[in-house]
């Protein structure tokens, strides 16, 4: 009996956060859009900076991790399971987005060493995932008992 109602909780708080997500990731698209505007129409004319360059392509990879989150949450409500390589995905997209936008002159050497670290361990457990013959899912149950 609990159970179910625990079953309800959840479902109502992935739409609440499915809701809130979209939400961001509009407000962040309607930021890029605003911040390329502003950009090329100011002085000089259609032409944006190199560092202004980089901030916008900070944001998309946020929009595009949003994007990817908003469909794992998707994928929890409709299929009552998480792909673990979809999260690994998303992992290795915000790894991108970082060493994207990061100022080698003055990032710490150690730091760039444990980011270099951790793209090799998302990417082989991305090979490992994949190359395998298991389907890797965190299977969420919400059948509830008949009474």
């Amino acid at each position: 009996m609990i159970i179910k109602y625990i079953n309800e909780f959840q479902k109502v708080i992935i739409k609440i956060v499915i809701v809130m997500m979209a939400f961001v990731i509009l407000s962040a698209t309607l930021e890029i859009g605003w911040i390329v505007f502003k950009d090329l129409f100011t002085p000089p004319l259609f032409l944006i900076g190199v560092e202004q360059i980089l901030d916008v392509f900070g944001l998309f990879f946020l929009v595009i991790i949003g994007i990817e989150l908003l469909e794992t949450v998707k994928m929890i409500i409709t299929e009552s399971s998480m792909n673990v390589d979809v999260i690994i995905l998303v992992g290795v997209t915000a790894i991108v987005r970082k060493v994207m936008i990061i100022d080698i002159k003055n990032t710490a050497p150690l730091f760039l060493i444990g980011l270099g670290t951790l793209i090799l361990a998302l990417a082989a457990t991305y090979y490992l995932i994949n190359s395998s013959e298991k389907e890797f899912k965190c299977t969420l149950d919400y059948k509830e008992d008949e009474e």
